[in-house]
């Protein structure tokens, strides 16, 4: 388990490296109008949300595999309510950037999610649990 979860980390830290360069790259230049400092907490947040409830997964799925569906859906759940409180919170406190905030974060929470699945995926079918 450990072996995999550093690797997780490695390439969670990859990800969150990337687009944390493309995104200032692209809100100094292009789209400087709608760059918010708030970005790389979002990249941040993610980071830690998701490094969390991979090292939780897979410790259940290590503990005990016929609860691990159950607790999926309950990380999933409350995965979800944290984003969508965090993205409430936030719109309701600036509003002038409330547009640009929920399009990145967005696309933050498609590329995270991503990435958990599939990393998830092949982690439980490598047999890397043990």
């Amino acid at each position: 388990m450990e072996k995999s979860f550093k690797k997780y980390i490695r390439n969670l830290g990859i990800i969150s490296g990337a687009l944390l360069v493309i995104s200032v790259l692209m809100y100094l230049t292009l789209l400087k109008p709608w760059f918010n400092y708030v970005f790389p907490f979002v990249i941040l947040y993610f980071f830690l949300i998701s490094s969390f409830q991979h090292y939780k997964l897979i410790k259940s799925a290590k503990n005990n595999p016929r609860v691990f569906n159950t607790n999926y859906m309950a990380w999933f759940g409350i995965k979800l309510f944290s984003h969508l409180s965090f993205v409430i919170i936030y719109v309701l406190l600036d509003r002038s950037q409330a547009l640009s905030f929920v399009l990145f974060f967005g696309f933050c929470y498609v590329v995270y999610t991503t990435y958990d699945v599939v990393s998830l995926s092949n982690t439980l079918r490598s047999g890397n649990v043990k």
